[in-house]
């Protein structure tokens, strides 16, 4: 086992919970010195590191988990599942843990079955960011003194240089545009993975942004987003509009034909004010797809429909990669990079539609960038900074 530690007091406080473990503050150090003696590597950081990190690691030959979202670009995200797909031997997984519960499970069976038929729309939402991190706000003036704990230049990373200020790490960089994917790449990855995969939706055609209080150095405080995306054999023939909802917004649930109750009790309705879930309107019924801890209800002509949910169990996400690891089994992980990599090329190019917004920006997914938009462009295909070159990216 190998780990990457803080400094100082930080690093002192960690140490014993690995002792005898190599510890390293530079993961491009960990490589060089190291990498002949481990075979997997768990990535955990800012979202701005999860592409270049987890890359050398596919680039050295080593199992990867790697935490959502499997990357902030849109061609890093591309560039990711290319390379895993090109890996026959190695075994990878993003971490949404969510969707090996068994109320996701349930869900995915009522999908896949067909329930509510061909979908047209798809309607997405949470609370994030509110009370969980910040942004609406300008990039703040000055600086403070970086902390001993604190490999600034480390964290900074691909990113370009700034002053440090407090608060921007461990947690609110979440929201800063530099580091994070806001509240769409955060969540979206939680609600929209099954979905997703399951309705086999490819690259987006265009995408929309209407924001509150957009931000230059930060995703906006809330914000709906509108993504368009091209037939499937499991989509209406015309394709399918998916509308999200973040901040405190919320789809007109009533305008969805959606009956008083709709949510399924208390547990339901906590689920619908907090982390959100998704509303699936299909053309012989509409489905209501909780994030956790609810299950899945459909409705046809307004009333729901008496079901008895199947409970299909639950699995422990990490342990699965783990035991595919040890299995070599390549496609036993339901989050692999091949299928996360295209979910999360779609849910960067939500986030950074806020860049520049009020307009439809048309994808050209042959360039992973916007037709016409060259600031919005900048953040799907990312120039890294100088010294921090991954080959494959």
């Amino acid at each position: 086992m190998l780990r990457l530690g803080g400094k100082g007091e930080d690093g002192k406080a960690i140490a014993p919970l690995f002792a005898g473990v190599a510890a390293f503050a530079d993961w491009r150090e960990m490589y060089v010195k190291m990498a002949d003696k481990f075979d997997a590597v768990v990535v955990s950081t800012a979202d701005h590191m999860h592409a270049p990190i987890a890359m050398e690691a596919l680039n050295r030959g080593k199992h990867v988990y790697c935490q959502k979202p499997l990357a902030q670009g849109a061609y890093e995200n591309r560039r990711l599942g290319e390379v895993a797909a090109s890996k026959k031997s190695l075994v990878t997984q993003m971490g949404t843990q969510r969707i090996a519960t068994k109320w996701r499970r349930y869900g995915q069976k009522l999908l896949r079955d067909g329930a509510i038929g061909p979908v047209k729309e798809v309607y997405a939402w949470t609370n994030r960011p509110a009370g969980w991190w910040p942004q609406g706000n300008p990039r703040p003036t000055g600086s403070d003194p970086i902390p001993d704990w604190l490999s600034w230049d480390l964290f900074l990373g691909v990113s370009h240089n700034r002053p440090f200020k407090n608060g921007y790490t461990p947690f609110d960089w979440r929201g800063t545009i530099d580091w994070g994917t806001g509240a769409f790449g955060d969540m979206g990855c939680h609600m929209l993975d099954v979905p997703f995969y399951e309705l086999e939706l490819g690259r987006p055609l265009t995408v929309y942004c209407n924001p509150v209080k957009p931000s230059t150095d930060q995703f906006p405080e809330s914000e709906s987003v509108v993504v368009t995306y091209g037939p499937t054999s499991k989509t209406s023939k015309s394709g399918l509009t998916l509308k999200w909802f973040d901040g405190g917004q919320f789809p007109d649930f009533k305008a969805l034909g959606l009956p008083d109750g709709w949510e399924g009790g208390k547990q339901g309705e906590d689920v619908v004010k907090g982390d959100g879930g998704v509303i699936l309107v299909g053309e012989k019924g509409t489905m209501w797809f909780p994030i956790e801890h609810a299950w899945a209800r459909i409705f046809v002509d307004g009333k729901a429909v008496e079901m008895k949910p199947e409970d299909l169990g639950s699995s422990n996400h990490w342990h699965n990669w783990v035991d595919a690891c040890i299995a070599g089994k390549k496609d036993a992980c339901v989050s692999r990079f091949e299928k996360a990599a295209l979910m999360c090329e779609s849910l960067s190019i939500g986030a950074m539609s806020s860049l520049d917004p009020g307009k439809k920006l048309e994808y050209d997914e042959a360039t992973c960038t916007f037709r016409n938009s060259p600031v919005a462009s900048a953040m799907l295909k990312r120039t890294y900074r100088d010294g921090w070159k991954v080959a494959n990216l």
